[in-house]
C-alpha cells in the first residue's frame, strides 16, 4: 500500500517536471502499473525534454519495437540518435537489424548485425537506468525497505525483448546461411565478453551454441562454448550465495552499484567478491 501510494503521488508530480530523468522514471513506473493513458502523456512530455538524454532515446526505440503499440511509430530517428550518442555500442545496430527484419529487408538486417559485431561494447543501459531509478526514487522519498528491489524491477522494462528477437533471428537465419552463422557467432562473442548484464552474457553463449549446432565441423568449438557457459552460470550461482545483495535482497556497498554502471555486472561481482574475501580474511 505504501508503494502504491508513493507511485500515484510520484506520477502526479512528474506531470509538471522539467527533468528528463524524472519523466523517464515516471514512464517506467507507469509501464509497471499498466497505466497506458499516463504513459502516452509522459512519452509526449519526455520528447520535448530529452534531446540529449541517451536513456530517453533507448526507451523511445524500445516502445516502437517492443511495446503493444509497436510499429505504429518509426524507430529510425531514435536509433540513429543512439548510434551518434554511443558510437562504440552494438545495441543500436541490433535494434536496427530487428526493425529491418520486420520490414522483410534481410540484407540490411545482416549488415546491421555485422556492424554490431564489430563494436567495442554491448550496453543495454540496464544499470544506467537502475542508477537513475535508485537516485530519483530515493530523492522522492520511496520506501527505503523496498528501494533497491523497486529499482531492479522498474529497470527490467522491455530489457529482455531485444535479446529474444535477436535469438530468434539468428536461430532462423543460421540454419541455411553460413554468413549469418558466422555473424551470429561473432555477435554472441560480443555479448559473452562485453554484455553489461549477466543475462546478456548467457544469451551470447546461446547465440554461439545454436549457430555452431548447424555445422558438424564445429563440434570442438561447440563443446567449448557449452563448457564456458556452464562455468559462468555456476560462478554466478556461487556468487549469489556469498553476496546476498546481488539480487537486491538487501543493500550492498556503494562501490558495487557504481561498479555496475561503470563496468557491468560481471566485473562488479568480481570486485565485490574480492572485497568480501578481504573483509573475511583472518586477522594476523
Amino acid at each position: 500500500m505504501e508503494e502504491q501510494s508513493f507511485s500515484k503521488q510520484y506520477l502526479s508530480s512528474a506531470k509538471e517536471s522539467s527533468s528528463s530523468n524524472k519523466v523517464l522514471v515516471a514512464i517506467l513506473i507507469a509501464s509497471q502499473l499498466s497505466q497506458s493513458e499516463a504513459l502516452d502523456k509522459f512519452y509526449t512530455q519526455g520528447r520535448t525534454l530529452a534531446f540529449d538524454n541517451i536513456l530517453w532515446f533507448d526507451q523511445a526505440t524500445k516502445r516502437c519495437l517492443f511495446s503493444e503499440k509497436r510499429m505504429i511509430c518509426n524507430p529510425t530517428e531514435s536509433i540513429e540518435e543512439l548510434k551518434k550518442m554511443d558510437q562504440d555500442n552494438g545495441l543500436p545496430h541490433i535494434y536496427s537489424a530487428i526493425y529491418h527484419v520486420r520490414k522483410n529487408d534481410l540484407l540490411t538486417a545482416y549488415e546491421e548485425l555485422n556492424s554490431a559485431a564489430k563494436k567495442k561494447k554491448y550496453d543495454d543501459f540496464y544499470w544506467k537506468r537502475f542508477s537513475i531509478l535508485l537516485e530519483t526514487l530515493k530523492e522522492a522519498g520511496y520506501p527505503k525497505t523496498h528501494l533497491h528491489t523497486a529499482a531492479i524491477i522498474y529497470s527490467h522494462n522491455m530489457v529482455v525483448q531485444p535479446y529474444q528477437e535477436l535469438m530468434h533471428l539468428c536461430n532462423e537465419q543460421s540454419k541455411s546461411s553460413l554468413d549469418w552463422r558466422n555473424s551470429c557467432v561473432k555477435i554472441g562473442k560480443l555479448l559473452e565478453n562485453k554484455g553489461t548484464i549477466f543475462f546478456a552474457n548467457m544469451v551470447g553463449f546461446a547465440l554461439q551454441r545454436e549457430a555452431l549446432k548447424n555445422d558438424t565441423n564445429d563440434v570442438a568449438r561447440l563443446k567449448k562454448v557449452m563448457e564456458e557457459r556452464e562455468a559462468l552460470n555456476q560462478w554466478r550461482i556461487n556468487a549469489v550465495k556469498t553476496l546476498d545483495f546481488i539480487e537486491a535482497q538487501k543493500k550492498g556497498p556503494d562501490s558495487y552499484y557504481s561498479d555496475l554502471v561503470e563496468f557491468g555486472e560481471r566485473k562488479a561481482i568480481e570486485n565485490a567478491l574480492m572485497l568480501n574475501n578481504e573483509h573475511n580474511k583472518p586477522k594476523q
